[in-house]
């Protein structure tokens, strides 16, 4: 089932994302600090959770920009981990959906580092790469810039 953050998912959302992000900086520190920080991230953007008797996937959806009348929005998915496909498909179709509810046009636009799973998952699902930064996160590390874009709703 997917719905937004409770109390008690946090140390499940550790273990997640420590699994999921081996190399993620934010991610290697002590559990207590990674909490403090997806609790303070989580009052700031939407974080949503796939729980089937455990955290199996989660994602914070982030609006970072608007047009001057809010008809067009841009988002971002930050730390989107899963634990298979299945769930990430999930996931993604219920961000994909709260995106478009939010506006009459939107995009979306992810970074996602070449040593992160996920990349071909998001070019199965209609992303598109947009550029290639080198050394963005980690020197000699190539990060590539995804997006997806949502036209008019039909009416």
């Amino acid at each position: 089932m997917i719905r937004t953050v409770q109390e008690g998912d946090y140390l499940g959302l550790v273990e997640l994302y420590k699994n999921f992000f081996p190399t993620h900086n934010r991610f290697q520190e002590e559990n207590g600090k990674i909490v403090s920080y997806l609790k303070e991230q989580a009052s700031k953007n939407l974080l949503l959770v796939f729980d089937q008797d455990k955290i199996k996937g989660a994602m914070f959806l982030v609006n970072f920009g608007s047009n001057s009348n809010n008809s067009h929005k841009l988002w971002k998915f930050r730390h989107f981990a899963f634990d298979d496909e299945n769930v990430a498909k999930e996931l993604l179709q219920e961000a994909e959906n709260k995106v478009q509810e939010s506006s009459q046009t939107s995009k979306i636009e992810l970074t996602i580092a070449e040593t992160e799973p996920g990349k071909e998952f998001y070019l199965n699902n209609g992303y598109q790469q947009e550029a290639a930064l080198i050394n963005h996160y980690r020197w000699n590390e190539t990060c590539f810039v995804l997006a997806k874009s949502f036209g008019p709703k039909n009416i």
